[in-house]
């Protein structure tokens, strides 16, 4: 089942089917192996009573499913209410498949194993694509004047971006399927990135040079590559929220500025700033003005999934806004509530285990990878995407893991200075409802509050 599970992952983020075999995409490959799987880890869960969720997860997820289906019902179209059920069923059954099926650190670290290899080789074939014209229709898209194609050297016959030397265009790589806006590529080598480290072996200089930093390297660059701002973004906070939770403010605040001023220095964005005043951004945040207008007027089930182009030209480029504004008030709780569950669960399971543990470790990364993922969707439209919620399920995992990992110590270890015990940990419930309830208006604020800057700025 494990096997098949992996095979079916590589499926999902390599598509090679689309890639190489489009005219195969018919017979659904990775749908029906996705299902085989998701029925063989239901049979499993049944017969084991062993899965990564409880029913606070099940809870959430199931409010957030009907929430989807409801938002379309409020707007009057049943049939609406069919397609987006069936639009949303992939990341669902993705979720549950993860939680039912990696149970154990074994399976979390091949999982995670698997999802960097994925990205590597996604970062080679966009690398190769821009300097030598691999495939370079599908993994290369360009913004700019199309009268730089002409002064284009040739490579066997194909485009080569890297040889591009009039300046006028903006080249970006990208992959195929759900990743194939070069934001969302970006989106997930932050995600691998910060993984990876989990095979770090301390006194390994040789094998670390192998197995962390040759592939970093070939991450950091394709990132690079995608000329992707909210990515940059992203890999930047990671760094800082990591230096700030080992070093301190003032160095996190060093390693920020030091990072920003290379990605600036090298051109990472391909000169495109992150100021309000620049179009592009300025346009994101007209988006997110109209996304709470959507609010203000639906705000209880939103305008409906799937419909907040049919009210604005534009996508609304900030998942957060999206969530809101097609779901409501209500949609928006429970899509809250399963981001606050992953890291309050994450933070129960850095307390619950040793130090140098690897359920420790692994709490850690993943919590740097929600981080980078969600400072990646400030910036996108990514509230409801398979990638999310693949992330959430191994954060659930996690804390599965750290759970039983606490459960087996002895029980009748010294406490010291009136702490509780790790079994007590374990079972103690996770305090998730008041925070989410919190973080409802206040993201919602923070973002009227951005809008409200801009246009007083006279944006």
């Amino acid at each position: 089942m494990f096997a098949l599970y992996l095979i079916m992952l590589v499926l999902v983020l390599l598509k090679p089917v689309e890639a190489f075999a489009p005219e195969l995409a018919g017979l659904r490959i990775a749908m029906v192996l996705s299902l085989l799987v998701f029925a063989l880890a239901l049979g499993s869960a049944m017969r084991t009573g062993e899965m990564a969720i409880r029913g606070r997860h099940v809870l959430v997820l199931s409010g957030l499913t009907a929430s989807v289906v409801m938002s379309q019902v409020a707007q009057g179209w049943l049939g609406g209410a069919s397609q987006a059920f069936t639009d949303f069923m992939p990341s669902v059954l993705l979720f549950l498949t993860t939680v039912m099926v990696v149970t154990t650190m074994s399976r979390l670290k091949a999982t995670c194993t698997l999802i960097v290899l994925c990205m590597v080789a996604l970062s080679i074939a966009g690398i190769a694509a821009y300097h030598w014209g691999f495939m370079v229709q599908d993994l290369v898209i360009r913004e700019g004047s199309s009268s730089a194609v002409d002064h284009l050297a040739v490579y066997d016959g194909t485009l080569a971006p890297a040889h591009d030397r009039t300046g006028t265009s903006l080249w970006r790589i990208r992959s195929w399927g759900f990743l194939s806006d070069p934001n969302d590529l970006a989106q997930m080598i932050v995600v691998a990135l910060t993984v990876m480290f989990g095979a770090r072996m301390d006194g390994q200089g040789v094998r670390n040079l192998l197995r962390i930093w040759l592939p970093a390297a070939i991450l950091v660059y394709a990132l690079w590559l995608t000329r992707s701002r909210g990515g940059m973004l992203g890999l930047g906070v990671v760094l800082a929220y990591a230096m700030l939770q080992r070093t301190g403010p003032v160095r996190a605040g060093i390693v920020a500025s030091l990072f920003a001023l290379a990605a600036i220095a090298t051109g990472a964005t391909g000169g495109r700033g992150y100021s309000a005043d620049e179009a592009s951004a300025g346009g994101r945040i007209d988006a997110w003005s109209e996304g709470l207008t959507m609010l203000g007027h639906n705000p209880v089930f939103g305008v409906g999934y799937g419909n907040f182009t049919q009210h604005h030209a534009y996508t609304a480029h900030n998942s957060f806004v999206l969530a809101f504004s097609e779901l409501g008030l209500v949609g928006y709780m429970f899509w809250l509530a399963l981001l606050v569950l992953a890291f309050r669960e994450l933070a129960v399971a850095r307390r619950m285990s040793e130090p140098e543990s690897d359920e420790a470790r692994w709490a850690r990364l993943l919590q740097f990878s929600l981080v980078g993922f969600l400072v990646c969707a400030v910036f996108l439209s990514r509230s409801f995407v398979p990638t999310l919620y693949l992330l959430l399920g191994l954060c659930y995992a996690c804390w599965h893991c750290a759970v039983k990992a606490s459960l087996a110590r002895d029980w009748e270890a010294p406490i010291e200075d009136g702490a509780p015990g790790p079994a007590l940990l374990a079972e103690a419930p996770v305090r998730w409802v008041g925070l989410t309830v919190a973080a409802l208006p206040a993201s919602i604020l923070v973002l009227y509050a951005v809008v409200r800057l801009q246009h007083m700025g006279g944006g």
